[in-house]
């Protein structure tokens, strides 16, 4: 026999009609208040056919036959209460136990390999971008490079230069580098904000780098991504403030952006342009690619910490610069910038 078993048959006794009667002191006990010879009971299965507008609730009860009416005493009543009491108690011991459906605890293997497949997790957005833009490197026509590029003066007739010019490269090194550069400060970006916050950071560095360079080096011809590079990048500083105590490595990304940011702008003011080469190094476009990936990082990226009044403030602010921004420029490009004579 099991052990609980005593306690199961115990509740089932003491829930049992008790026949004899109890006799303390050579009286019988009667019940408080006996009950009623008769009674209504109201039949709730209502038979086939039925209609509630026409058989009231009245209708449909049945009158109870002559049954034998059952002893109440103080025993049984205490006996009918203790077996309730003891059945929901003791239900756990009569019944299977529930353990084996609570979760179990994840071990530290279990963990690290989660952790793992997290990490390796390709980022779909990036390697998509890289891979179209390895298409237009390997297999556009020189016709089509000729019509995507941002060349000083013809985006203003030609307006899709602004965006396309990204998916075009000087060369296979120039690639390389920004392949590298992308997949390594865009992979956690994306994996911890998601690849359509990551592809309005990428758009929205590729058209300032348009902006910035059509500005400030008018007469140079850019292509690359470098300018979505760089907005990625800068653009980590934001994540780490949105979801800061959350995310891996937070002290290194703020550090990986002023070291590349200190050796992009040393090798910008070494460098001198060629006038014999046709794309020289834009640092206008990694300039402004740069500068606009925090405050679009601020409004369009989300963490833990969103809710914080210093993240609030930051968010506004971070609006009314690109607000301003974009005022500046359309301001430039119509009253001050010279089309024809760089077209």
């Amino acid at each position: 026999m099991a052990p609980d078993a005593e306690d199961c048959e115990e509740v089932e006794r003491l829930n049992g009609d008790y026949q004899e009667e109890q006799v303390h002191q050579g009286r019988r006990i009667l019940p408080d208040e006996p009950p009623p010879a008769q009674a209504w009971t109201e039949n709730e299965e209502l038979s086939p056919g039925n209609d509630s507008r026409t058989n009231s609730p009245g209708e449909n009860r049945r009158l109870l036959g002559n049954k034998p009416l059952q002893k109440s005493n103080s025993r049984l009543q205490a006996g009918l209460t203790l077996g309730v009491w003891g059945v929901s108690k003791k239900q756990s011991k009569c019944t299977p136990s529930l353990k084996n459906g609570k979760p179990q605890a994840k071990t530290k293997f279990q963990k690290r390999k989660e952790k793992l497949i997290e990490a390796l997790r390709l980022p779909y957005f990036i390697i998509t971008m890289l891979y179209i833009i390895g298409l237009f490197h390997f297999f556009a026509p020189e016709e089509w490079r000729a019509k995507l590029e941002w060349a000083p003066g013809a985006w203003w007739h030609q307006p899709w230069r602004l965006l396309t010019y990204g998916f075009l490269h000087a060369g296979a090194a120039h690639l390389a580098l920004n392949a590298l550069v992308a997949l390594a400060v865009g992979w956690r970006l994306e994996h911890e904000q998601g690849w359509s916050r990551v592809g309005i950071i990428w758009v929205g560095g590729v058209a300032a780098g348009a902006l910035g360079a059509g500005s400030l080096q008018p007469r140079v011809h850019v292509v690359g991504a470098s300018a979505a590079v760089y907005a990625l990048l800068t653009a980590h500083l934001p994540n780490v403030c949105l979801r800061f105590g959350h995310i891996p490595l937070w002290w290194f990304r703020p550090l990986s952006v002023l070291v590349l940011g200190a050796s992009e702008g040393c090798w910008a003011l070494m460098r001198t342009p060629d006038p014999h080469v046709t794309y020289n190094v834009a640092w206008a476009a990694h300039a402004l690619g740069a500068a606009v990936g925090v405050p679009l990082g601020f409004v369009v990226f989300k963490g833990e910490n969103s809710s914080k009044r210093i993240i609030v403030v930051c968010r506004i602010a971070s609006s009314i610069i690109l607000a301003v921004g974009v005022t500046a420029a359309v301001t430039h490009y119509v009253f001050w910038y010279d089309v024809d004579h760089f077209t």
